[in-house]
């Protein structure tokens, strides 16, 4: 998109001048009168080598989640503080760092102007607005609390972020610990085991089995290293094409939720997000039917999706929320419990929103705890790894030692 160099007044005759991203001057000078100042000159920048290429890689670059937070949280402090709409998308527009959420803004804001409502222009940008912001965008609309149901989808994401930062924390040394292990292995196998190799072949005598096991690797290793990777690279392309299919992506999402440890934590995580979404979509006045289908729509998970089906068809039929919830076997009885009171009480958000808190409490624990509980599988794997090297190295070793003393 081409940028354009303007020259402007206000209404009472100071000058102003500036840049702007825009398909044309036509747009730039429509921009200019909507936002009360009077368009004196306007000139296409030339874009040269530099700007082309920014602008190419701005069009591949994706929007960080820190990004979209910042983008959510300052508009609903702008909006909170009575400026309008447009003006507010300026403004972010001119503190974005991202070139790339500079174009969308832009884009969302040339929309606006042509006549759609903010809602409409965020749902053109579907690879960067999800559905459930879309919908709690137009709720906030019709319901005159745009800010408010911003600052909500704010407080989403930024518990989402919150979560992925804390598992990436909490992993980070059991995948430090797994790939140095892997890393030595290969070493050993690859250079060390092979020199030790020729030293045995002069000694008429049967290697021990561990020796065994870690030549017979290097001599696959070496002579079938090729044929390794292409196999291992077309092994995971062809998952890949399974895990597109939708029979793949069932049996992918029931795997993550049976892993051991990890599918306990998935579950909790994904129950949090499902009550924190539902929450928030009823109290910006989203319909219950409306908010569960637009919930199963964005659940990154098959499984609990099916369940929220079954659970939007079951409350058409007039059943209380709870009575779905408790047939799932998915939800805690004390998460029911929860929920039950707070339909009989007319408080259903607020307590979807405590039992949000409820799994996030549960996640919580099991991340700060993640690494304890994974240190029995990576001790056991350091054990199997070292015994396998020791005995592979020194038992020959000690055969030698024997041969020499007879």
């Amino acid at each position: 998109m081409p940028t354009f160099s303007y020259k402007a007044k206000d209404k009472y005759g100071v000058g102003m001048e500036g840049a702007m991203e825009a398909p044309s001057a036509a747009a730039v000078s429509s921009r200019l009168s909507g936002s009360g100042y009077i368009p004196v000159t306007i000139t296409e920048q030339e874009a040269g080598l530099t700007g082309n290429l920014e602008d190419l890689l701005a069009r591949f670059a994706s929007i960080k989640p820190e990004e979209m937070i910042v983008f959510t949280r300052q508009l609903s402090s702008i909006l909170g503080a009575g400026v309008p709409l447009l003006e507010s998308l300026e403004a972010l527009y001119e503190q974005m760092s991202s070139r790339k959420f500079k174009q969308i803004i832009l884009s969302m804001r040339h929309s606006i102007e042509s006549g759609a409502s903010f809602s409409e222009a965020m749902e053109k940008e579907k690879k960067t607005f999800s559905m459930v912001f879309v919908a709690m965008v137009k709720a906030g609309e019709r319901a005159g609390i745009l800010g408010e149901v911003l600052d909500r989808l704010a407080q989403l994401l930024e518990r989402d972020f919150e979560n992925v930062q804390k598992i990436k924390s909490a992993t980070r040394y059991p995948m430090m610990v797994v790939i140095a292990l892997v890393i030595a292995f290969f070493i050993v196998v690859t250079f060390v085991i092979p020199r030790f190799s020729q030293l045995y072949a002069n000694f008429k005598t049967e290697l021990p089995l561990p020796t065994r096991i870690l030549l017979g690797t290097n001599w696959v290793i070496r002579n079938y290293f090729i044929y390794i990777i292409l196999i291992t690279s077309l092994s995971f392309y062809l998952l890949k094409k399974f895990l597109d299919t939708e029979t793949g992506k069932m049996w992918w999402d029931r795997f993550s939720l049976s892993v051991p440890v990890f599918g306990t934590l998935v579950n909790k995580l994904l129950l949090a997000r499902f009550a924190r979404m539902l929450s928030a979509m009823l109290k910006s006045g989203i319909p219950i039917l409306e908010a569960l289908n637009i919930t199963r729509d964005t659940m990154d998970n098959r499984v609990l999706a099916k369940v929220i089906n079954t659970m939007r068809e079951d409350v058409t039929r007039g059943v209380a929320l709870s009575e779905p919830m408790r047939g799932s076997k998915v939800f805690p009885p004390l998460a029911i419990q929860m929920v039950a009171i707070g339909e009989r009480a007319g408080a259903l958000e607020s307590m979807l929103s405590k039992v949000a808190d409820y799994f996030d409490r549960d996640a919580d624990y099991m991340i700060r705890n993640l690494t304890p509980l994974l240190e029995p599988l990576l001790l056991l794997m350091l054990a199997f790894l070292v015994t396998l090297l020791a005995l592979g190295v020194f038992l020959p070793m000690w055969d030698m030692v024997k041969l020499v003393k007879m």
